[in-house]
């Protein structure tokens, strides 16, 4: 009886050890992750999205459960124009996080890169709805914009005024309606939103170059000469700062 118990004894601390080799190997393969997905990190914030792409592929191959990791790798091949892939990490993302609204939000913007308006909608909606979403005024101004896109002005607008109604702060809401009315033929209203949009964020250069341009359709050319003269000052050699260089010149040598 005690050797058939000490044969019992033995099986199962060999199926114990035998295990814990296992556990040990998928440990260090996510701790591994981890390092090239903090490399890919760093990579992304120097502005190097290729390198941080290899550092990606590596991580999601060794932890592909970590929706983190998807949806980095996601990003990373949006910036770099390869939509597909892009959809195809977000939506492992979506789902190993239960769609959390932020990478709904994150999937949303795609479609707008991809020109899809009513799946940008679809998921804009779905984020903005979320109430644990901290974002849901940037959700809402992008339904706006992909309104604008698809040219249903009405909802455009409905939507812009509902960002500026949960976060009056918000300059790109303002901005954004701004474009809304522009593409109406709205010249008054558009001026109106462009100066709002000025008055929250002075540095909303976008803003104050085509607010220039409405002033120089109406002869205000000393008024068109200061906005221009604020975007060289705060961005001289941006491309709108060299637009504007050029634009200032055109109506000071009249």
């Amino acid at each position: 009886m005690v050797h058939v118990l000490k044969i019992f004894i033995l099986i199962m601390l060999s199926s114990v050890f035998a295990c814990a080799p296992v556990n040990t190997n998928v440990a260090q393969e996510h701790k591994q992750s981890d390092v090239h997905y903090k490399l890919a990190l760093a990579h992304l914030q120097g502005g190097n999205p290729t390198q941080a792409l290899k550092e990606l592929l590596i991580a999601v191959k060794q932890d592909p459960q970590n929706g983190s990791v998807q949806v980095t790798l996601a990003q990373t091949y949006q910036r770099k124009k390869a939509y597909s892939l892009a959809e195809k990490h977000y939506l492992i993302a979506l789902d190993l996080s239960d769609n959390d609204p932020r990478y709904q939000n994150n999937l949303a913007s795609l479609y707008l890169d991809m020109e899809k308006w009513d799946k940008a909608i679809h998921y804009f909606d779905q984020a903005s709805k979320n109430l644990l979403f901290v974002n849901a005024h940037v959700a809402v101004a992008g339904k706006a914009y992909a309104c604008l896109k698809k040219m249903d002005y009405p909802a455009a607008l409905e939507f812009s005024t509902e960002a500026i109604k949960i976060a009056p702060r918000y300059a790109s809401a303002y901005f954004l309606k701004s474009q809304v009315y522009s593409a109406m033929g709205s010249v008054n209203q558009e001026k109106f939103y462009l100066q709002r949009t000025i008055e929250i964020a002075p540095q909303f250069l976008r803003a104050r170059y085509q607010l220039a341009e409405l002033l120089i359709d109406e002869n205000s050319f000393d008024d068109a000469a200061a906005q221009l003269r604020t975007i060289l000052e705060f961005s001289p050699t941006s491309e709108l700062g060299y637009k504007a260089k050029g634009l200032l010149k055109s109506i000071t040598d009249s």
